[in-house]
């Protein structure tokens, strides 16, 4: 794919943080993810592409996955489409920075990507079904939080809302993972769409409904099994009650990816798009997770040749690409096209920071 390479300055608004935008330099949009590695395990399509640190690398976490036989030398298509996953991972070891990424799935006998959650018999296997959060690992287990969501009967992509998160647990083999049901009741109390651990704590933020916006939320990493265990931020106090949970950024939608940056000695956000601005991504800013967070540099992912980006989602760092260049941030991202069953995979894109920001 043609990359293209955008110049930017960070964009100023009014009531924006005191915490100083970032300055970018250079934006390359790269090629999608879908390599040999996604034809071996018999995938089509899929989103999510968030990434989770283990022992020796790294897993991968995918969304809606569609199954199908692509054929060698042939981009993937619908009509090809035999099945779909609503959970795949994949494994990348260390030390592997080749964009794309060769990564190593997780199959069933026959080869095919698995999906690691399974419903309970008594729910119902018509209309729910699951989509990853963020993980963590802590010893020789892999936690990984899931929305669940429950589909209607009317057709196309969007028959469905959310009903509720749970958190599933497992081991290294990451074949199976066991959904926690503690009290018989498999919710928690927080979505997790990132999670940052920090000393003896899981800091868990979460792209809110009620309230409105980014909130953050904390639990100690043995208690990370027990829902009332969790505490919620509250203008620099922490809560056991999620009522009590206020916003530490407005405007945020979707998912957020952070990662610490050492060389900055700041967090660095990335957000993505909402339907007022459907082709950005954004980044910010701040110290503390806690915020404040700087006004977002907006940066516009270009369009694809006859095709019309309707939304730009599941924007994720990888760090683990970057080969530890301390100003080169990689991530994925996933778009929605306008039209019905428009199917593609994450993309790939390299922003290269400014050495003018580790002097802020």
């Amino acid at each position: 794919m043609k990359q293209f390479v955008l110049l930017l300055l960070p964009l100023l608004f009014a009531g924006c943080a005191a915490t100083q935008p970032l300055h970018v330099q250079q934006v390359e949009f790269r090629q999608t993810i879908w390599t040999d590695s996604q034809r071996r395990a018999g995938i089509l399509f899929q989103d999510g592409a968030q990434a989770v640190s283990v022992a020796g690398g790294t897993i991968w976490t995918f969304g809606d996955t569609f199954i199908g036989k692509p054929q060698p030398g042939q981009a993937p298509q619908n009509s090809q489409i035999s099945g779909s996953r609503w959970m795949t991972l994949a494994f990348l070891p260390s030390g592997s920075t080749n964009l794309p990424p060769a990564l190593e799935y997780i199959t069933e006998s026959n080869g095919v990507a698995a999906c690691p959650l399974e419903l309970f018999p008594d729910e119902d296997h018509k209309h729910l079904r699951m989509w990853p959060l963020d993980g963590v690992s802590l010893g020789d287990r892999v936690y990984f939080y899931y929305t669940m969501v429950e589909t209607t009967d009317a057709p196309g992509p969007w028959n469905f809302h959310g009903v509720g998160s749970g958190l599933a647990v497992a081991d290294k083999t990451m074949q199976h993972a066991e959904r926690l049901r503690p009290g018989g009741h498999w919710q928690f109390p927080v979505t997790p769409a990132q999670i940052i651990h920090k000393n003896k704590w899981l800091y868990l933020f979460e792209v809110s409904g009620d309230p409105k916006g980014l909130i953050l939320a904390r639990v100690k990493t043995e208690k990370i099994a027990d829902p009332q265990a969790y505490e919620f931020f509250n203008d620099g106090k922490w809560s056991s009650k999620r009522t009590d949970a206020k916003v530490i950024l407005n405007e945020v939608y979707g998912q957020v990816s952070i990662v610490w940056q050492p060389a900055l000695k700041r967090y660095v956000m990335a957000t993505s798009s909402d339907f007022s601005h459907p082709n950005e991504i954004q980044l910010r800013q701040a110290k503390a997770l806690t915020g404040p967070w700087s006004a977002p540099v907006r940066i516009t992912v270009p369009a694809v040749p006859g095709r019309k980006t309707k939304l730009v989602y599941c924007t994720f760092f990888h760090p683990e690409l970057s080969g530890g260049d301390p100003q080169t941030l990689v991530a994925t991202f996933c778009r929605i096209y306008a039209g019905s069953w428009e199917l593609c995979n994450p993309e790939l894109v390299v922003i290269t920071l400014s050495s003018a920001t580790s002097t802020q």
